[in-house]
């Protein structure tokens, strides 16, 4: 279970402010479990971890067997929380297994970058490769430029073998599923529940994640106990008590931005997957708190230096998630000590951290900045699991209590609108 701390957010919201929630945080979490917010049908996304199938899981781990089979190296297309979600979790994850027996798994399709196209090419260059598309459905305009691309290089390499290669994720009835159909290459249908194409836990992310020698199953069953043990509707439960620090920190105190710091170098997938999360579900008229990831203790002296002043309405929430390390890291002695940190000498890189986050607690507090801190075992599959699912939940949840839908069909946006008419594209012509 995931532990969290709220004692160094009471300088700027009360204890009654956070019970006096319970109300919002209640019928909120009730909306969801009904499966009715906000009037629209929302067809069980929450209890998706408890509702996988046999034959769901027997589907991901053949096609991450055909992947390895097939080649060393796996390209996913894509864009959303799964595309996101299996970024993150093969970043964290995959280090380990990869040295072991994980395939290596390339992310492309989320930008226009011709330097980074060129780099592509050159990675899959004398190496066997597959392919796997994910899609929410929507026709996003970078990863179909990429899946023009790759479809094609596929088929100049492999000929008519290259549609065993190519696998796709997306929602029943979809464009890419009428594609997969028609063009012969293997489909594992997104959950039809309203939100799960969303979810970081749907086949999407998975089979790039089996691909990487990342247990399926067992992340399945991390966000399964999750499900389970976060359905409790009071502040024992720890999604509440981080949901409901959020939605007063922001309705009460006016703290309408929240930084995710986060302290390995591995966590950055994971904080994009985070704040993109947020900004889509949470973020709709006017409402819900901005999100940005920060990396600790890089980011630390900027971070430091804007809150400085007290001028920013800014809380921070702290992740602290152990990565398995095998072994101790010493700090190396330095005779002349030259940068005179000689009293690092024969501590951890451990040490040095923890002295650093209490070091940063300490003054983020007396600069009057609420700091939320979100702990948990070492990560695992099962971990990772967890942390998607606790996440996800506590998003849904605080966009419940703020009044919007988290999962309310979206216009399509303005700048993809005004993208497609600079470049021509015929008024009414569909996606």
């Amino acid at each position: 279970m995931i532990n969290v701390e709220l004692s160094n957010i009471w300088s700027c919201v009360s204890l009654p402010q956070l019970l006096g929630a319970e109300k919002d945080l209640y019928d909120a979490h009730l909306h969801l479990c009904n499966h009715q917010p906000i009037g629209n049908d929302y067809l069980g996304w929450l209890a998706l971890p408890d509702a996988i199938t046999a034959k769901t899981i027997h589907a991901v781990r053949s096609s991450a067997d055909e992947i390895r089979a097939a080649g060393d190296t796996l390209v996913v297309i894509g864009a959303g929380g799964a595309y996101l979600g299996a970024k993150a979790g093969t970043q964290l994850l995959g280090r380990q297994n990869r040295m072991q027996r994980g395939t290596r798994i390339l992310f492309a399709g989320d930008n226009f970058s011709s330097g980074s196209w060129l780099a592509l090419c050159d990675q899959l260059g004398g190496c066997d490769f597959s392919l796997m598309l994910v899609s929410t459905g929507d026709a996003d305009m970078a990863p179909a430029v990429a899946s023009r691309a790759l479809r094609w290089m596929m088929e100049r390499r492999y000929g008519s073998e290259a549609k065993t290669r190519i696998y796709v994720s997306a929602p029943q009835e979809s464009f890419m599923a009428v594609m997969a159909k028609e063009e012969g290459y293997t489909f594992l249908p997104m959950p039809q529940q309203l939100g799960g194409a969303f979810s970081a836990l749907t086949s999407a992310a998975l089979v790039p994640l089996a691909a990487a020698g990342i247990d399926p199953l067992a992340v399945f069953e991390g966000a399964a106990e999750a499900y389970s043990t976060y359905d409790l509707r009071a502040f024992e439960n720890p999604v509440w008590m981080y949901a409901g620090a959020r939605h007063v920190l922001c309705s009460e105190a006016r703290r309408t931005t929240e930084l995710l710091g986060t302290f390995e170098p591995d966590f950055a997938a994971f904080g994009d997957w985070w704040q993109q999360s947020v900004f889509f579900h949470t973020c709709q008229q006017g409402a819900g708190l901005i999100p940005i990831h920060v990396s600790i203790p890089a980011a630390i002296n900027a971070i430091d230096r804007a809150i400085s002043s007290a001028q920013y309405p800014v809380f921070e929430t702290l992740l602290r998630v152990p990565l398995p390390a095998g072994q101790k890291v010493n700090v190396e002695m330095d005779w002349k000590d030259y940068d005179s940190l000689g009293y690092l000498s024969g501590r951890t890189l451990a040490d040095v951290e923890q002295a650093s986050f209490e070091g940063m607690l300490q003054t983020h507090a007396a600069a009057d900045v609420p700091v939320v801190v979100l702990e948990s075992d070492p990560l695992n599959a099962a971990q990772l699991g967890e942390l998607f699912y606790f996440f996800e939940l506590t998003n849904a949840i605080c966009a419940c209590a703020s009044g919007i839908d988290p999962f309310e069909p979206q216009n399509r946006q303005p700048s993809r609108a005004y993208t497609e008419q600079l470049l021509g594209k015929p008024a009414g012509q569909d996606a």
